[in-house]
């Protein structure tokens, strides 16, 4: 890492400032059977800041900054020998930089999986300017940004493919077709060759995503009395939907119930829903954010101090991700997702090979009416500073989370026997889609008490204890590949724990100086030896935490 900074007076009411800052990195992961997967990567950032000022209460800030990012990732088995074709599994990938063998999913044991090739280079340029005025007993604060991005990259997410094994293939079956309980093994399937399902997905591999976001802010910093100061601000933010340069994403139109769906690539009309935007999801406009924040000291002559504040904050970044969804979709890339049967049973030869009668392979897609998500956040403490350097601060913080992802797989069969599950799917001529839309939801509450021994004679200390509890039906921002609802048609059995929920933490933290060469310890000592151990310090953290609840899955 280099990083360098220049700051010069031009007249005595102008500066400029510049820096430049400059990263390279490399790496290797090893994979659980010890395979070494090699990643490298540079940065560069720079900006550019001019400052003037207009008077004693009034300064204005012209900022311009570039940044450049990229990163390379390279599988072990990459350029080597192309095992797949040479074991005769039809339907993967056969760009050299793609071969190696499928990885390999159990249900009780390890998988066999190595990274996928990835190189992303990521470009961003933005021009900034803020005013500050200072007038009474007000602060303010206005401004705004323009930000230009690109998202240049080239991976297939999954080229050479990924069985799963369930241990259905060696289960004994009812009349119905449904498997028994403890009848069947997944590695015995494994050694059969006859996967449960499998997924595949390459081509398409170079995208070229460009977006853009403006944004502008007026904050509000009032003093009322010398020990009341309000805090208020409102911030609106646009971003643009990320398009793809030359038209390589693809999404879908979907019917009304989940009844047919129909691929669309940037500017097709569809047939259920119409025309559809360059980036195949309309815009969202309406991302106001409102601010506030109060600090009170209602005895003046004491000690105690009361805080509360809140605020909203949009998530713009998910849209890069749905962009790199969208990309690797037919018509521009080989996709499929498919489960055995009994017409169609998959082996390691055919796994990868897409049933004749499915039109539609596109295994990703995004609600056209996509709204971006956002959390709340609100919080309320009360401090008191106590004898001996000790403070005192109870709090209470929560957050809601509204309009998160749910993904869905809409085209799932019905209950019934596995065996039969690709021929009961409601929309007979697609496969599996996931289907990502913001409806989901949550709320966290929590009580936090925290106590802090300021720093004296050397010791410092600082414990905080949470007690807090959180529910939603999606526990992240943006999803998981592999978290899905589990009914699609009973979204609302979805809402519970979140996957993170931890009812109690308790963390310490503590930093303890060497007390042999401070002043006035009565361990203190002189000459050499005073000075071979003083400026000693000792710091370190502990973390007692409650376990996350676990949700039971069949695979």
């Amino acid at each position: 890492n280099v990083g360098v900074r220049f700051n010069q007076g031009i007249t005595r009411r102008d500066r400029l400032a510049l820096g430049f800052n400059f990263q390279k990195r490399n790496s290797e992961t090893s994979q659980l059977y010890g395979f070494r997967d090699s990643g490298d990567g540079s940065g560069l950032s720079t900006d550019l800041g001019w400052t003037h000022n207009f008077g004693a209460r009034r300064i204005n800030m012209l900022r311009w900054t570039f940044s450049r990012n990229r990163n390379q990732s390279l599988p072990y088995f990459a350029y080597g020998q192309d095992i797949a074709g040479a074991l005769g599994i039809s339907g993967t990938s056969r760009d050299p930089i793609n071969f190696g063998p499928p990885n390999l999913n159990f249900t009780n044991f390890g998988g066999l999986s190595d990274a996928s090739p990835s190189l992303r280079r990521d470009q961003a340029t933005g021009v900034s300017d803020g005013v500050t005025l200072v007038h009474g007993k007000h602060t303010v604060t206005f401004g705004g940004e323009y930000r230009r991005s690109q998202q240049n990259s080239r991976t297939d997410q999954n080229g050479r493919g990924t069985f799963t094994f369930t241990g259905l293939a060696t289960s004994g079956f009812d009349s119905r077709g449904l498997p028994l309980a403890d009848t069947g093994f997944d590695f015995a399937d494994f050694l059969l060759g006859l996967p449960q399902s499998s997924s595949v997905r390459f081509g398409s591999a170079n995208t070229y995503f460009r977006g853009s976001s403006y944004s502008a802010y007026v904050q509000d910093d009032w003093r009322i009395r010398a020990n009341l100061t309000i805090n208020g601000g409102l911030r609106y933010e646009y971003w643009t939907p990320l398009r793809e340069k030359y038209g390589k994403i693809a999404n879908l139109d979907i019917a009304p119930g989940f009844t047919g769906v129909a691929a669309v690539t940037p500017g097709d009309a569809g047939p259920y829903t119409g025309a559809f935007t360059d980036a195949l999801i309309d815009p969202d406009r309406n991302n106001f954010s409102p601010r506030i924040g109060v600090a009170w000291r209602p005895l003046p002559k004491h000690h105690l101090q009361i805080r509360a504040g809140y605020g909203i904050y949009y998530n713009g970044t998910i849209y890069g991700q749905i962009a790199t969804r969208l990309a690797s979709q037919p018509p521009f890339a080989s996709t499929s997702t498919l489960n055995t049967s009994v017409t169609r049973v998959l082996t390691l030869e055919n796994g990868f090979d897409p049933a004749v009668t499915t039109k539609i392979t596109n295994t990703y897609a995004v609600n056209r009416g996509y709204r971006l998500g956002y959390a709340q956040t609100w919080n309320f403490s009360i401090q008191q500073e106590l004898p001996h350097s000790l403070v005192m601060e109870a709090g209470y913080l929560a957050t809601k989370g509204t309009r998160l992802d749910i993904q869905r797989l809409p085209n799932r069969a019905p209950p019934g026997s596995p065996l039969t599950a690709e021929q009961r799917r409601l929309i007979g001529n697609a496969v599996g889609v996931t289907f990502d839309s913001s409806e989901g939801n949550s709320i966290y509450h929590a009580g936090q008490l925290r106590l802090t021994r300021r720093f004296r004679h050397g010791v410092s200390m600082n414990a905080l204890y949470t007690f807090s509890k959180s529910i939603d039906n999606a526990s992240t921002f943006g999803g998981g590949g592999a978290v899905v609802a589990q009914n699609d048609k009973d979204l609302a059995s979805e809402r519970g724990l979140s996957t993170f929920d931890r009812r109690h933490t308790l963390n310490l933290f503590y930093m303890l100086t060497s007390p042999f060469g401070q002043r006035g310890s009565p361990w203190r000592l002189h000459g050499w030896a005073g000075r071979a151990v003083e400026d000693w310090t000792l710091s370190g953290g502990m973390t007692w935490m409650s376990g996350p609840p676990l949700t039971a899955r069949v695979l």
